[in-house]
């Protein structure tokens, strides 16, 4: 676990130890925008919509996996977060590959999200611990393998949802030449 600030061989008490803890990722120092969302009582059978200022109208029936123990046919909250880790990494694809003077041609990103589990622990009172992992893949044009490779790896490293990920799930990042 990261301890920025933290100095071997110093005492520390446990409320800076929590303080520490509560921020070893990067505080929000400007809010660009707030995007809002809700669930109703259904949960992973129910229905999900954005609200809000400046909202994009979002209102989906949710159906539970058949892995998961669903019927299917729906979007699941799974495929929601891979909707927009793929739309977040590919605008961050373009941003680092031009910031760093590298030209690529088109871009797409398949990001393929898994529920497992984690262990047989107990968790909040539930005999079972849950996770998340993800795959990301990036195909790029005009550019070999090995630059697709860099350019998914730098995208990786400045990508909102991979920085909320890292550390918390497991996430596996191949770029390649289209």
């Amino acid at each position: 676990m990261l301890l920025a600030g933290l100095r071997i061989g110093r005492a520390v008490s446990p409320a800076q130890l929590r303080r520490q803890q509560q921020h070893a990722f990067g505080s929000l120092s400007r809010v660009i925008f707030i995007a809002n969302a809700e669930s109703d009582v259904g949960a992973r059978d129910g229905k999900v919509k954005s609200f809000g200022e400046h909202n994009g109208n979002l209102d989906l029936k949710l159906e539970k996996h058949p892995g998961h123990g669903g019927k299917g046919g729906g979007t699941n909250p799974e495929e929601l977060f891979a909707c927009g880790y793929a739309a977040c990494f590919n605008g961050a694809l373009r941003l680092v590959a031009e910031k760093n003077g590298i030209k690529i041609g088109n871009s797409s990103v398949k990001v393929s999200v898994s529920l497992g589990v984690e262990s047989e622990t107990v968790t909040a009172g539930v005999p079972l611990c849950v996770g998340l992992a993800a795959k990301v893949h990036a195909e790029i044009e005009g550019v070999d393998g090995p630059t697709a490779q860099k350019c998914a790896d730098l995208a990786h490293e400045f990508c909102p949802y991979s920085r909320a990920t890292r550390g918390n799930m497991d996430v596996e990042v191949v770029g390649t030449a289209k």
